[in-house]
């Protein structure tokens, strides 16, 4: 059996996203730990102010709209937490500013730099930064419902794990699934460049 490293760009591009998210999930913890990093650069410039006063509250009607629409929870949005009421149980969470995911956005602009280098045309290109910048959103989205919903079912520390570990793997695991749709679908060569 041989195993042969493409020699196209798209190929080499492809296998480098393929090497770097695999150290991602070896690094995860790290990652993590980076998630602090950004958050203190983020409140040393007060750019939570921004995130928090406009983001936190249309994320958190964004939740609460789907929490009544496909789970048959009660959400009623209050400042910046969601009440949640379905049966029996009454349940208040708090959306911070620094849970929403825009750590995963900036590791979307990270994985632009490697994903979009190549021939490939500038409307194609652009086309796959708005799909991957929508869908990082709509991720981050279903990611709070999760996480919203999990506590209100089965408690705190399931939240948390999933808050804290599994939210990171959806993501990373968005953004190999995204990038290779992307190759597939997406970017288109410009005509008569050399692959």
């Amino acid at each position: 059996m041989e195993f042969r490293l493409g020699t196209s760009t798209s190929e080499r591009t492809y296998y480098l996203l393929i090497a770097s998210s695999a150290l991602i999930f070896l690094v995860l913890p790290f990652v993590t730990s980076f998630n602090e990093l950004l958050t203190a650069f983020v409140i040393k410039i007060k750019l939570y102010v921004l995130i928090e006063n406009f983001v936190v509250p249309l994320e958190a009607r964004v939740v609460a709209g789907l929490a009544n629409t496909f789970f048959g929870v009660k959400a009623y949005v209050v400042n910046k937490s969601i009440l949640l009421q379905q049966a029996d149980r009454n349940f208040i969470a708090y959306i911070s500013w620094n849970c929403i995911g825009w750590q995963s956005l900036i590791l979307f602009a990270f994985t632009t730099l490697t994903g979009l280098r190549g021939d490939y045309t500038r409307s194609s290109k652009l086309m796959a930064a708005l799909i991957g910048i929508q869908g990082t959103i709509l991720l981050n989205i279903g990611r709070i419902l999760l996480i919203i919903l999990v506590a209100m079912l089965w408690g705190y520390l399931p939240s948390l794990i999933i808050h804290d570990y599994a939210g990171t793997l959806l993501v990373l695991i968005w953004l190999v699934a995204f990038w290779e749709l992307s190759y597939r679908y997406i970017l288109q060569p410009i005509a008569g460049a050399s692959d």
